[in-house]
């Protein structure tokens, strides 16, 4: 399986929300940004956005660690509040945590471009990290999963390991202005998600993207397309 090669070092993170109730859409919705400050970061909740008042009305209530009450910025020990999301290095099986995420086992990247990569993700709740790839610079490799893949994907369509993807800024669309499509063999098969397309348009509008597919799976009518950007 391919690995990342290119560790990117993002400066800022986008913390991402999306309802949890069976049978409602899955909006991915941008509720606040983790900024890095050195070896720490600092929080705060992006209020005055379209997205923060759309989860407000889906039943987004705050992130558990910070109290939506005090409105500014949370600066001190931000980082190692989401850190504590991910299982230690010290861990036997942290070599295997990094693999699902196509990483090496020697990874050497900071604590806060693990964040970006890993996204943070828990069972228990449905949020997650995105980074911003606004200031990125080549070479970089990240991993996204494609949005939309049961939708978009013809029942019995077939994915290999390494089957080259390209990727299309889609002008038409009514529900993303930014959106990205991603394309296989012809034919849209998902979108990049939505938090991380405005950056990711950008990449995109220098040339020097590409992308080929990690792994496809189905489960419980449930699609996973995983693809690895490579920005050269």
């Amino acid at each position: 399986m391919s690995v990342i090669e290119n560790i990117f070092e993002p400066s800022r993170l986008l913390l991402v929300w999306h309802h949890s109730q069976p049978g409602t859409p899955r909006h991915r919705r941008v509720v606040g940004e983790l900024v890095r400050h050195g070896e720490d970061a600092s929080f705060r909740y992006l209020k005055n956005t379209d997205d923060f008042h759309a989860a407000l009305e889906e039943g987004f209530h705050e992130f558990p660690a910070f109290s939506d009450k005090a409105g500014g910025e949370h600066h001190t020990g931000a980082l190692d509040v989401f850190m504590r999301r991910l299982p230690p290095r010290k861990r036997e099986d942290f070599k295997e945590y990094l693999a699902q995420y196509s990483l090496p086992s020697d990874f050497s990247g900071s604590a806060f471009s693990l964040l970006g990569y890993t996204g943070a993700r828990l069972a228990s709740d449905t949020f997650e990290l995105c980074p911003d790839l606004s200031d990125a610079k080549a070479p970089l490799d990240f991993v996204i999963e494609a949005s939309g893949t049961q939708y978009h994907t013809e029942e019995g369509k077939i994915f290999s390991e390494d089957d080259p993807v390209t990727f299309e800024a889609d002008f038409d669309n009514e529900h993303d202005k930014n959106a990205v499509k991603i394309i296989h063999s012809g034919s849209v098969v998902g979108f990049v998600n939505k938090a991380l397309a405005p950056s990711f348009r950008r990449l995109l509008d220098s040339g020097g993207v590409e992308g080929s597919v990690l792994r496809f799976t189905e489960r419980k009518s449930k699609s996973r397309l995983i693809i690895l950007v490579r920005y050269l």
